[in-house]
């Protein structure tokens, strides 16, 4: 029987630039795992079907009767079609969430078949093989900063350049980050959406390539001011960021979005934004320290995440 834990992401800026290779400057995003994670245990089934459990139960004679694509395509890939039993868990809620759960499944997922069948992937290997199966195999409108970040594990800077994707670890002492992860919020808006037909949305918006470099600006300030600047100049990028992502479609946000947004700037938040596509899930905020009680309390409706920054990526394990 094998295990993968993989790590759920947070985006902070550059997000969107990381489909599209073919403008003069490179797409990059600033992005980090947490230690909230997806689980997939892969084991060998007594008969010769499939059962994949999620939030709902599977059980066919043929792959192709399958109906969770994400699974059934990976499995596909690997020649597994038959005799096995898939099951996953969260740690909290991750489906639409904006924390690049659908990429972390695919990367586990991977790692648990390649553990599976004695193969060590690389974390470079998972990622392409992920981004292979959702791009590709699946046709998501989607980038491939999910599957890096959730492979890798880590604070990295992500860019995108047309002969290939680098990972670039950013340099943080640990005081400055603690100090960053110490002021941000995290929060569950309670709503979940179809991030792919958000970014397909975006993707024919002529608006994307008006923002791109505005975007790409952002991602080298956020990186200037995080390493060796202002700390608290970060809230009023992510805050620009935000205001970049909503002009890009009107599925990003929304009236109830708006207000929470709204009610935290006002409770003394200096910025922040919907992770992922926008439409919903998780909120992150910006907020120093002396104004969190006031934040909180302005938002008791919505759950707050306690969450920390890890630095493992996906692992798999035989148990």
């Amino acid at each position: 029987m094998i295990l993968s834990k993989t790590p759920l992401r947070m985006s902070f800026v550059g997000g969107g630039t990381d489909y599209f290779t073919n403008f003069e400057a490179d797409g990059k995003v600033i992005v980090s795992s947490i230690n909230k994670y997806l689980y997939v245990l892969l084991n060998k089934k007594h008969d010769q079907n499939l059962r994949v459990s999620y939030s709902e139960t599977e059980n066919v004679s043929n792959i192709n009767l399958l109906r969770h694509e994400l699974i059934r395509e990976t499995l596909k890939h690997f020649k597994l079609n038959k005799g096995i039993e898939v099951v996953t868990s969260a740690d909290i809620p991750s489906s639409g969430s904006g924390l690049g759960s659908s990429s972390a499944l695919t990367v586990g997922l991977a790692n648990a078949v390649g553990k599976f069948k004695s193969k060590n992937f690389s974390k470079l290997e998972l990622a392409k093989i992920a981004c292979k199966i959702e791009v590709e195999k699946c046709n998501k409108p989607i980038g491939m900063q999910d599957q890096y970040s959730t492979a890798f594990g880590g604070f990295n800077k992500i860019e995108f350049k047309k002969k290939g994707v680098i990972v670039k670890k950013l340099r943080l002492s640990k005081n400055r980050l603690k100090y960053f992860k110490n002021n941000i919020m995290m929060f569950y808006t309670g709503i979940n959406r179809r991030a792919d037909k958000i970014l397909l949305k975006i993707r024919r918006n002529k608006k994307q390539f008006k923002h791109f470099y505005k975007l790409i600006n952002l991602v080298d300030n956020f990186e200037k001011e995080l390493i060796s600047g202002e700390i608290n100049n970060l809230g009023k990028i992510l805050d620009e960021n935000w205001a970049i992502k909503k002009d890009l479609s009107n599925k990003v946000s929304n009236l109830k979005i708006n207000e929470i947004y709204d009610t935290a700037i006002k409770a003394g938040a200096t910025g922040g934004k919907l992770l992922g596509a926008g439409g919903g899930g998780y909120f992150l905020f910006f907020v120093e320290k002396n104004n969190q009680r006031k934040v909180k309390k302005s938002l008791e409706k919505l759950e707050q995440i306690n969450f920390d920054f890890e630095d493992f990526g996906s692992r798999s394990f035989i148990i």
